[in-house]
């Protein structure tokens, strides 16, 4: 978010609004189909007030994307201690959601003429949790695995899941399938 001036303090009601309007708008248009004004108008604030909060729309879609991070198990600190089964449901949950393939699609659409889209959404969404995963796996590979090309080779099946097929799996499904692609390149717990 933008430095926040001397001032009123923020209404944090305003901020869900935003941030919810955001979300919605980038789902329904994508980034360049959405602009700061219909943001303003479906969160009901003004266009002042989004802009006291977030300089760019791409600043703003950038904490969009940080929205998933309240699925708790999915926080990169929590993934650090928590066992690996609840990091791949909390995966599994979170691409299970019709909102979460939509943004991705969004996202990587976008980035063919916005590169500067996706290094951001890999350094605020992928690399701090890509960076534990490799904590997280290590312990069901042998030693000198290259932990690097597995997480490419788990999270590129998952995206590329998420992206090419048309039906939407449940989490269960999609559970199974992180299990199997795993095991797949040799992981054993």
């Amino acid at each position: 978010m933008a430095e926040r001036s001397a001032g009123r303090p923020r209404d944090p009601e305003a901020d869900g609004a935003i941030l919810t309007a955001a979300f919605e708008l980038f789902l329904e248009r994508g980034l360049d189909g959405t602009s700061i004004e219909q943001v303003a108008r479906r969160a009901g604030v003004t266009r002042a007030t989004v802009y006291r909060r977030f300089a760019t729309k791409e600043e703003l879609l950038f904490s969009v994307i940080e929205l998933p991070r309240t699925v708790a198990a999915l926080d990169p600190e929590r993934m650090a201690v928590a066992p690996p089964e609840e990091t791949l449901k909390a995966w599994a949950a979170l691409m299970s959601t019709p909102q979460s393939i939509q943004l991705l699609r969004r996202i990587v659409g976008a980035s063919a003429d916005n590169f500067e889209l996706m290094r951001r959404y890999w350094e605020l969404f992928i690399a701090p949790r890509r960076a534990v995963l490799y904590d997280v796996v290590r312990p069901g590979f042998p030693a000198g695995t290259d932990l690097s090309l597995v997480v490419d080779m788990v999270g590129g099946a998952l995206f590329y899941r998420a992206l090419t097929r048309p039906e939407q799996p449940t989490a269960a499904e999609l559970e199974t399938y992180l299990h199997k692609v795993l095991h797949q390149v040799g992981y054993r717990p």
